[in-house]
């Protein structure tokens, strides 16, 4: 080595400090951690919340596909009344019968099917178990009940 302070051969390697470790992590990441793990559970828990609550209307579609397999829609009218007073309170809906009936499943279903073409049908099989219905008019109250079924919403007013 030379004494000359600028000179070349006095220059050393530059040294790189060592890589920062992962662990343990900034107190950040255990927040957001334990909030991220507050979501998921709060996200489970409305989930199972959700599939409980739904379990009259799983059970009501498939009584609707058995008696749709069954070639037997006479069942049909109770099937839905059984249904509603699962789901709605039972003064809201025991009384019902003919328009004010169709308007409800109407109201609650978010669609018009009964008032419009549905809700004769399913009184006349009410009424009349063998019903007569042609095959267009089982597939428009078999569509009809299966929307209702899928689609109508608790609001419980």
């Amino acid at each position: 080595m030379t004494d000359d302070p600028a000179s070349l051969q006095n220059l050393h390697d530059i040294v790189n400090p060592p890589p920062v470790p992962l662990f343990p992590p900034a107190p950040g990441w255990y927040w957001l951690a334990a909030i991220l793990l507050l979501v998921l559970a709060w996200w489970l828990w409305q989930s199972l919340r959700r599939y409980r609550a739904n379990a009259y209307r799983r059970a009501a579609l498939a009584s609707l596909a058995r008696l749709q397999a069954e070639d037997d829609l006479a069942a049909l009218p109770a099937l839905l009344k059984r249904t509603a007073l699962a789901a709605f309170p039972r003064p809201r809906v025991a009384g019902l019968s003919g328009a004010d009936w169709w308007r409800f499943l109407d109201y609650t279903g978010g669609a018009d099917n009964f008032s419009d073409t549905a809700g004769p049908l399913l009184d006349r099989l009410a009424y009349d178990p063998g019903g007569g219905l042609d095959a267009g008019e089982r597939e428009r109250l078999l569509g009809a009940a299966s929307h209702w079924l899928r689609h109508h919403r608790r609001d419980h007013g």
